[in-house]
């Protein structure tokens, strides 16, 4: 905390110590985070509020009691309960006891419960309330809570990400499709890594990338909530959704479970791709197992839980990778005439299998079965060599190689274990202590390298600890206290060589391969430990009208993690045949330089005031106001290194500054003219976090240098020797590429000045914390005793999200120096005013001429707060708690997100990371990936009603005791982003990634072709379209492409998933549990690239023939995405 002397922090401070004897803090959605609230109002016959009436709240389950009493208000409010079923007796002289039975508190919610009491009679009256039919009267935040019941039976919480799934079924949530980029999906328009997971109040974030740390089984949950708005300020450190996960408890009662969860090949569907080629079922088998016991130690004092679960996987994932045939390959060690690089045509023999899909007779497979090559869009696939050994002028001799579709079918295990642990001690009737310890460990393959050759065993551990103290110092006045601590650890190895001047095995990538790429996991070789201690407290206080909250939290991070990008080297060639010929790279290369150990330790202190206001029995308003400081993690502030490199007026290198001023108002209203209606209303602001990986991937160039493959001719001969020790550059197609080491691996001894401006790839601005403004309007009414209604509109605005740019590039192409193109006789495109041939544009440098004048010619990339969003949508629900065994939810979401940016990092091909002006990110806002204009979702629990109270044995456990849980989706598509393969406006930026294409008016719209140039007098002026009735033509080199962003629609979700158990009471207390949970139980066939059912990240690398618009499968989702092939997963239990 050295770092920390701004003078609002330190009046933080002070009005920490003061708030409370223990010189903490005041009540809090900290104190919901674990618990929930239940309020109302006593009034008698005559509507008259009764004051001091003795309310007492019972659980059922352990038997502890809390007691109040109403205000001068007749109002009531028992604060810190743990989920569950309560007995509430209220009593006051002169009128009968009122006793109500079975209310449901769920976490993160208040619970309202108005009471009227009858006059004094010798009897006393009890009414039996079933749960649901309480409304939130008192607060604005949008809330969805699952019960252990419902995590135990619907499908889709048994399986993935488990009970964090339950998160797709409210409101305001959207998948994240193929995006790639944090867990839960997109909430309120949110990035999915605006999402913040808790367990009990701790922390559970990967500060790293973002998304949750540890699992909790979902047999082993009492409660989770999905906050998908945040108007209370006691929710902060993110803009997206609040995901709260709180353990099962001990109770009076001995009670335990042993399960089994199980899927392997033979229950699921076969999967594959449209037309015919369907993967062959490959060996799955997995298994989820485990036990859990609780009860009491000290009966109505001390209860404690347990619960242990292994996962075993055994599998053999199966995909398509486009390859040369047996014959192609045999060819290749045959052409000896040809000038190849031994060395490089010994790691294609060593490395690519060949082909297992191929034409007649070993050919090439032909274009209307080839699902993963696309090089010709009719006929065999094939790519050509030569015997051109400097890949310009002529080849005097050419030859065919074939291509076909290689069946990859890779073994892969993974043992997973978990242990969750609880222990609830009623210390007095004024205290309490709650105990959580979690234990996470796995061994599993890392499978993102594209060759099973390259895969690697990866471990992983977790540890969560919580302990927590509830005090109450009156009825009025309560604290709770807690401190935490969390771990996670991790390695990811690259062990593979590629030869003695290269050293570790880079990746190879080869577009005329279907852009396959060979070598290990792109993020290898990398470490991350991350520890939390966190310190919160909270208190609560009640003071007539008025429930004030004030609340503390402190975490400190100590985060040690290793990543260099591309540190083995990351190379793409056009064609294979340049790389037989040891050429340097014609689309991609670059490497960086150094192991150096990031750290990301920082510290986070958070604070917030709150007051709910009961301005009238009807009327309640909600007003805070919410605190945020974190700082800027030690890593990033090895910055100040690079200082010499400042120039005044451009750029400045010193260690970015933490922002002071992340002040979040909140502010709602809650009108409830009844008890069965709430109107509610609020305006809030949010602060997010910047996750580390933007600073690992940031680092100054004392500390890793970024070398690169560039297009230019002078120099041609190769740049790079490994004592340079700033930044090098081969030239594209140079020769003896990889004979030489290829690009450094490290450099060394001191930098000059010139050398680290030279040197210098990476900028970090100061802190700009994102954040958001969320608005909403909802109207919510129970009605029929167990349903509630609630329409409305949501809307939020992401201000200050980082994006990806190249800081020192510009575009050669703007409105007057482009290149014209046609499509037949229709022109598409007017050329420029001042252009006149491709040359002749190519001579203006990429390079700004203050960056360039400056020395900074290496491309600078940094993640600015330049990217915004919108979000506006209509939601409606209609629910049912379970009552008489039914409980169901009906969810619609009609919206429209808009953004300039949506991935910061290299997580999917299907929107740019970048923009395609980097000096112009506004002019990329559009439609935004997580878009999806329409998502349906309905989910039942149902226990069938047939013979549940039959006295005959075989009647009840043989015809009854069903229980079924559908859940049906309806999502409209997830938009890619149309590519044109080319670097078209020639800003020096990778062109098989960002740059798009143009729109012919005339064309057939989804349809794509790629263009031929027009040469005058040995010279480019223009482009013609292959096909004129193609919608997308490719922008060449030199033009403007005019197409925006996500316009390209994959395919809508269309999913039923559906749970059907079976139960056999043995014993009064014993009792077998049969199940079985089918995923897409339908079969119907949904090429989609993201999860049908799940919130977690689905990374889309791995190819750009969906979108590239001269592609043979472009806009062919049925051909590039996977069926989404039904799977079914069986159960049993024995619950006793």
């Amino acid at each position: 905390m050295r770092n920390i002397s701004s003078p609002l922090l330190k009046s933080l401070f002070a009005v920490t110590l003061l708030a409370s004897p223990s010189a903490l803090m005041t009540p809090s959605a900290f104190a919901q985070v674990t618990s929930g609230n239940l309020a109302g109002i006593v009034k008698d016959s005559s509507g008259a509020v009764v004051a001091k009436a003795t309310v007492t709240v019972t659980n059922q389950d352990t038997g502890i009691s809390t007691t109040t009493t109403t205000n001068g208000s007749g109002e009531y409010l028992v604060l810190n309960l743990l989920s569950g079923r309560y007995d509430v007796t209220v009593k006051n002289s002169g009128f009968q006891n009122y006793n109500l039975k079975g209310v449901v508190i769920d976490t993160n919610k208040t619970s309202t419960s108005d009471i009227t009491l009858a006059a004094a009679t010798s009897q006393s009256v009890e009414v039996t309330v079933d749960s649901g039919v309480t409304i939130d009267t008192t607060s604005t935040n949008l809330t969805a809570t699952y019960s252990t019941e419902e995590l135990s039976t619907l499908p889709n919480t048994t399986s993935g990400e488990g009970v964090l799934n339950a998160a797709l079924l409210s409101p305001g949530v959207t998948s994240s499709g193929g995006v790639g980029i944090g867990v839960g999906g997109s909430i309120g328009g949110q990035r999915p890594r605006s999402n913040n997971f808790t367990i009990e109040g701790i922390d559970n974030n990967n500060k790293a990338v973002t998304g949750p740390l540890i699992y909790i089984p979902n047999d082993s949950v009492a409660n989770f909530t999905i906050i998908t708005d945040q108007f209370s300020p006691e929710f902060g450190h993110s803009t997206g959704g609040q995901f709260n996960t709180t353990v099962t408890s001990g109770t009076n009662a001995f009670h335990g479970k042993l399960y089994e969860y199980m899927n392997n090949r033979n229950l699921n569907a076969a999967a594959g791709v449209a037309g015919g080629k369907i993967f062959p079922i490959p060996r799955y088998d997995y298994n989820r197992y485990g036990g859990q016991l609780g009860g009491p130690i000290w009966k109505d004092k001390l209860f404690f839980f347990g619960n242990f679960e292994r996962q075993t996987t055994g599998e053999s994932l199966s995909y398509y990778l486009c390859t040369p045939t047996a014959a192609g390959l045999t060819t290749l060690k045959s052409l000896t005439g040809y000038g190849f690089n031994t060395t490089n045509l010994n790691a294609i023999e060593t490395y690519v299998p060949a082909a297992t899909v191929t034409g007649a007779g070993g050919t090439g497979i032909d274009a209307a079965a080839d699902v993963a090559c696309g090089n010709q869009a009719s006929g065999p696939q094939y790519l050509t060599v030569t015997n051109n050994t400097t890949g310009t002028g002529t080849a005097t001799q050419s030859t065919n190689i074939p291509l076909g579709n290689l069946l990859v079918s890779a073994p892969v295990f993974t043992n997973f274990d978990a242990l969750t642990t609880s222990m609830d001690y009623t210390i007095s009737s004024k205290d309490s202590l709650r105990v959580r310890y979690l234990y996470n460990t796995e061994g599993t393959s890392d499978v993102a390298a594209y060759l099973p050759t390259f895969f690697v065993t990866t471990p992983y551990k977790y540890h969560l600890a919580t302990i927590s103290e509830y005090h109450s110092f009156t009825p009025n006045l309560t604290n709770e206290f807690r401190i935490g601590f969390n771990r996670f650890a991790n390695t990811i190895t690259a062990p593979q060589q590629y030869s003695a001047s290269v050293g570790s095995f880079p990746n190879l990538t080869f577009d005329d391969q279907g852009y396959d790429d060979v070598g290990p996991d792109g993020n290898a070789p990398q470490f991350t430990i991350q520890n939390l201690f966190q310190v919160t407290d909270n208190v609560s206080w009640v003071k007539g009208k008025h429930a004030i909250k004030i609340g503390f939290d402190g975490r400190k991070y100590i985060s040690p993690q290793q990543f260099t990008q591309r540190a083995r080297g990351d190379y793409e060639w056009s064609a294979t045949d340049y790389f037989l010929h040891d050429l340097a790279p014609d689309e991609f290369g670059q490497r960086s330089s150094g192991t150096h150990t990031y750290y990301g330790d920082q510290t986070a202190l958070y604070g917030y005031i709150n007051d709910t206001w009961r301005a009238t029995p009807t009327l309640t308003i909600n007003a805070g106001l919410r605190y945020e400081f974190t700082s800027v993690p030690v890593g990033e502030r090895t910055q100040a290194l690079n200082a010499g490199s400042s120039v005044a007026g451009l750029i400045s290198f010193h260690a970015p500054q933490p922002a002071y001023t992340s002040f979040a108002p909140r502010v709602g209203v809650n009108w409830a003219p009844d008890s069965k209606t709430s109107v509610r209303a609020g305006f809030g602001v949010a602060y997010d976090v910047l996750f580390d990986n933007l600073g690992t991937l940031s680092f100054p160039p004392q500390l890793s240098t970024t070398s690169n493959v560039v297009a230019q001719t002078t120099p041609a001969s190769p740049q790079c020797t490994t004592a340079q020790t700033a930044t090098c550059i081969y030239a594209f197609l140079a020769p003896n590429f990889l004979t030489n080491g290829g690009l450094p691996a490290t450099s060394s001894g001191t930098l000059t000045t010139a050398q680290a401006i030279a040197g210098t790839s990476a900028y970090l601005p100061n802190q700009v914390v994102p954040y958001a403004e969320t608005y909403s309007l909802t109207v919510q009414r129970t009605f029929a005793s167990n349903y509630t209604a609630e329409i409305g509109y949501l809307g939020t605005r992401g201000i200050h999200l980082p994006t990806q740019i190249q800081l020192n590039k510009q575009p050669a192409v703007n409105a007057t120096n482009n290149l014209y193109t046609v499509a037949g006789t229709t022109t598409i495109e007017r050329a420029g005013t001042s252009a006149t041939n491709l040359a002749a544009i190519n001579t203006a440098n990429a390079v700004i001429p203050a960056f360039r004048a400056a020395g900074f010619t290496s491309t600078i990339t940094s993640y600015q707060p330049f990217s915004q969003s919108s979000y506006n949508a209509l939601i409606a629900n209609l629910s049912r708690r379970m009552q008489h065994g039914l409980q169901f939810s009906a969810s619609w979401t009609w919206s429209k997100t808009m953004d300039d940016a949506t991935a910061e990092v290299f997580a999917t091909v299907l929107t740019p990371r970048r923009p395609q002006n980097s000096q112009c990110v506004a002019c990329d806002y559009s439609r935004s990936a997580l878009d999806h204009t329409h998502r349906v979702v309905v989910e039942a629990v149902y226990n069938l009603p047939f013979f549940q109270t039959s006295h005959n044995f075989f009647l009840k456990n043989g015809v009854g005791n069903w229980t079924v849980s559908p859940i049906y989706t309806y999502e409209s598509p997830e938009y890619a982003t149309a590519l044109s393969g080319f670097n078209s406006n020639l800003n020096g930026d990778s062109g098989t990634a960002i740059d798009r294409p143009l729109i012919n008016p005339n064309g057939v719209k989804g349809t794509g072709t790629g263009v031929n140039p027009i040469v005058v007098g040995g010279q480019t002026v223009g482009y013609s379209a292959k096909n004129p009735n193609a919608y997308y033509v490719a922008a060449g080199s030199g033009t403007l492409p005019t197409v925006g962003r996500n316009t390209l629609p994959i395919n809508p979700i269309n999913n039923f998933d559906l749970s059907l158990y079976k139960r056999v009471t043995i014993f009064e207390h014993y009792s077998v549990e049969l199940g079985a949970q089918a995923y897409n139980a339908l079969n119907h066939a949904q090429y989609i690239p993201g999860s049908v059912d799940g919130v977690d990240s689905k990374s889309y690398t791995g190819s750009y023939n969906f979108q590239t618009v001269s592609n043979a499968l472009f806009n062919k989702p049925n051909v590039e995405f996977g069926n989404n092939a039904r799977t079914i997963q069986v159960s049993g239990k024995l619950i006793f």
